[in-house]
């Protein structure tokens, strides 16, 4: 990511605004955590990679209005080595949750990927120079005690708990080099280079797998799609306008709406570890966005005093 930004008068800039990126946020989290709903269900009928390229292919599709209003200038960057860091591990990391969510519940599949907000944060302090704080790394242990109850070592681990785990690490990948994309490139233009690298990416593995939908299978492929694009939209804008120390915790209501979904739609129930180590997770997230705003206003009334 050591790639020159834009520079001059058209260089973008981000909006700053943590309240806007946290309504960004909810919107993301919701619309995304619809999508894996789906997902898992196509999973478990097509290859996951079939389902994968259909999800980015759809979305890409959904950005043609878009190419024709910006032109070649729209899409014009000087940072196509970022663009592609944050395809190859956001894309990476989605090809594992496909693989992952069409073998677990889909709330555990979640909890798990979850992972990624503590990495981000522990990034964040590496690559864009953050303060990492001394109760954050409590939390963060803390969190990762709640995985251990999740995946529960003591019996036989799942393999598809292990690639779940990893996706959450190549998501941290991906969140750092979007936080680097938006400090010069507009959201569209980072999520449009996402689903274009993204289904360069998946390509040929896809056709390596094939088998064709159904009709059916095709409208709620379309459908994931099109929830896939939009938050994907919804979550360039949310680190566009917030720091990712406060917008990065705040995916944590991924858990319950998965939680959610996978009762109503697939009538799962977590067993007493899953629901303890989703609680013990939750409970670090929201110690974390606590001692973070508690800092803020610490820091605003030394401000202005």
């Amino acid at each position: 990511m050591n790639d020159k930004p834009a520079r001059g008068p058209a260089a973008y800039r981000p909006k700053l605004d943590n309240l806007h990126g946290i309504l960004w946020m909810l919107l993301a989290v919701t619309l995304l955590t619809a999508m894996f709903a789906i997902i898992k269900q196509m999973a478990t009928e097509l290859p996951f990679f079939v389902v994968a390229l259909m999800r980015t292919t759809t979305a890409l599709v959904m950005f043609i209005p878009w190419l024709i209003r910006v032109g070649r200038p729209g899409i014009a960057t000087r940072r196509l080595k970022t663009h592609f860091l944050r395809a190859f591990f956001g894309i990476a990391s989605f090809a594992a949750i496909v693989y992952a969510v069409g073998r677990l519940m889909l709330s555990d599949t979640m909890v798990l990927s979850f992972t990624s907000p503590f990495w981000s944060i522990l990034l964040s302090g590496l690559f864009l120079g953050e303060t990492i704080r001394r109760d954050r790394t409590f939390a963060t242990i803390a969190g990762f005690v709640g995985v251990v109850m999740i995946v529960k070592p003591h019996g036989e681990v799942d393999h598809a708990m292990l690639i779940a785990l990893g996706s959450a690490v190549l998501t941290s990948g991906a969140i750092i080099s979007l936080k680097s994309l938006s400090a010069t490139e507009p959201p569209a233009r980072i999520v449009f280079y996402f689903f274009l690298f993204g289904t360069l990416f998946l390509l040929p593995p896809a056709l390596l797998t094939w088998e064709t939908p159904t009709w059916e299978q095709l409208g709620w492929l379309i459908a994931a799609g099109v929830l896939g694009g939009v938050g994907q939209n919804f979550l360039a804008r949310a680190y566009d306008a917030g720091e990712v120390t406060i917008i990065a915790p705040l995916d944590f209501l991924r858990m319950p709406l998965a939680a959610f979904f996978g009762f109503v739609v697939f009538s799962e129930i977590p067993d007493i570890w899953s629901a303890a180590g989703t609680a013990v997770i939750i409970a670090a997230l929201l110690f974390i966005t606590r001692r973070d705003a508690i800092e803020r206003r610490r820091q605003r009334g030394e401000s202005e005093g």
